[in-house]
């Protein structure tokens, strides 16, 4: 028996609050939840909450590229969709990956995913492994 009953939310450190918020909200399509002044709590449909929480100016954030990362769930029928609007926002997706899930980073270089649930389970998505 597992310990928890869910993932309860995502938190990533950003330089800037406000900044952080319009771009999760302009280029990823988030809405703010909950604003306590230097943590935003944003939602997404379906999904578990993203909270960004403004790390301290002396405090330099982590550099998460081989890490933990946060990973939004994409549909079978959007893959591509998602990636060429992430490239036509000006976003950084980085190379590598299956045609199933791709990686890309925020205004502050945090990491984050786009994954196809399913992927490397069902047969039907074998031509996006």
């Amino acid at each position: 028996m597992s310990l928890f009953t869910g993932v309860y939310q995502i938190n990533v450190r950003v330089k800037e609050i406000k900044k952080a918020v319009e771009w999760y909200e302009e280029i990823l399509g988030l809405r703010v939840l909950k604003d306590y002044g230097k943590t935003v709590v944003l939602e997404h449909e379906g999904g578990v909450p993203v909270c960004l929480i403004e790390k301290s100016t002396h405090t330099e954030l982590p550099d998460n590229l081989e890490g933990t990362h946060p990973v939004f769930s994409i549909s079978p029928t959007s893959v591509e969709a998602c990636r060429k609007t992430l490239v036509k926002r000006g976003v950084v997706v980085l190379e590598g990956g299956s045609k199933g899930h791709f990686k890309f980073k925020d205004l502050d270089g945090n990491l984050l995913e786009a994954y196809l649930p399913g992927l490397y389970q069902e047969d039907r998505f074998k031509s996006y492994r």
